[in-house]
């Protein structure tokens, strides 16, 4: 069994280089999500829309939006086969 250092990056955005057995990371990092850089500003962020807490807003209205559209579009389908 291989000895490793973590390759996860902190907040501060050093390395944690912390010893460990897994090549995902030591025991605090290794089932961490992976971050990737907010599509507006650039900060990490492991949100499902790829964007901060800051901009996310939007892209949640959005699909809350669809969400709706989708669920109006199925109850008028169900009205449309009742009375077909």
């Amino acid at each position: 069994m291989g000895f490793y250092n973590c390759p996860k990056p902190l907040r501060t955005g050093e390395i944690c280089n912390k010893g460990c057995y897994r090549p995902e990371g030591c025991n605090i990092h290794w089932k961490s999500p992976k971050r990737v850089p907010c599509k507006d500003c650039g900060k990490l962020t492991a949100s499902k829309y790829g964007v901060c807490r800051k901009h996310a807003g939007k892209y949640h209205s959005r699909d809350n939006y669809y969400k709706k559209k989708l669920a109006k579009m199925v109850q008028n389908e169900i009205v449309m086969k009742g009375n077909g």
